[in-house]
């Protein structure tokens, strides 16, 4: 590096051999959300765990995401300058907080009982603005409830704590989003035949997104990857795995 006299008084042509301060590369974070990425004993694994895997191979980068409560990470990627998350909703309060790089599945928004007796009559949903509504904690499909009325809304950290608490009778539904809930059910050991969906309120586009201050030019690295796989036929493999 040059003194600081020297740069001062240095022509151009020399300036532009002093190293530039690299950008930072992208890292990526999640939350245990089925099927997309989760963690288990034998190490995560997940959908949009493995594409971003298989995109890293492509760029020849590490292939590492490091996993944490969902609001930690979305509250990171978003305060952060070089963060990626998935699935996140892309939402209008979202919008021009992150960075969109690529889509991965449109879902609709349920509300989930447990099957027994007392439920069997489906309540519309005036009659359920009443219940304890669970959500996953930093999501923001709660303002779909609050534009339908709901008032008691508990959140919980993930959806393994939201089937706990909905078992236990500690809340009366939970609102999330139908592939998530179902495929947590599986993972977690909840028979499906224990729930039923009640009514489907709001939808929307799940993205992986980074950190609004992520460089240009690595987040379209990222977007070519992800061209490539799907040129190549590995995103339609991996989305038959895990979403079918």
């Amino acid at each position: 590096m040059l003194p600081r006299r020297l740069l001062l008084a240095a022509p151009a042509f020399l300036l532009s051999l002093v190293p530039a301060r690299a950008a930072p590369l992208l890292e990526w974070v999640a939350g245990d959300l089925p099927p997309f990425g989760w963690s288990t004993p034998e190490g995560p694994r997940g959908f949009a765990h493995e594409l971003v895997a298989a995109m890293a191979q492509r760029l020849g980068r590490r292939a590492e995401v490091r996993y944490m409560p969902w609001a930690r990470a979305v509250r990171m990627v978003a305060q952060g300058d070089h963060f990626g998350v998935f699935p996140l909703a892309r939402t209008p309060d979202r919008e021009a907080r992150f960075q969109w790089l690529v889509p991965l599945m449109a879902v609709r928004y349920g509300l989930y009982t447990l099957a027994t007796p007392a439920n069997e009559g489906r309540l519309d949903l005036a009659q359920r603005r009443r219940q304890r509504i669970g959500v996953l904690r930093g999501s923001p499909i709660v303002a779909n409830l609050r534009a339908e009325g709901f008032e008691s809304i508990v959140d919980a950290k993930d959806y393994h704590d939201l089937l706990r608490q909905l078992r236990a009778g500690l809340i009366d539904a939970v609102y999330a989003g139908a592939p998530m809930l179902e495929a947590a059910m599986d993972e977690y050991g909840h028979p499906r035949t224990l729930f039923t969906l009640q009514a489907t309120v709001g939808e929307a586009t799940l993205y992986m997104a980074t950190s609004l201050g992520l460089h240009p030019a690595e987040a379209q690295r990222w977007v070519d990857a992800h061209r490539q796989l799907e040129e190549d036929g590995t995103v339609a493999r991996l989305r038959q795995r895990y979403l079918h």
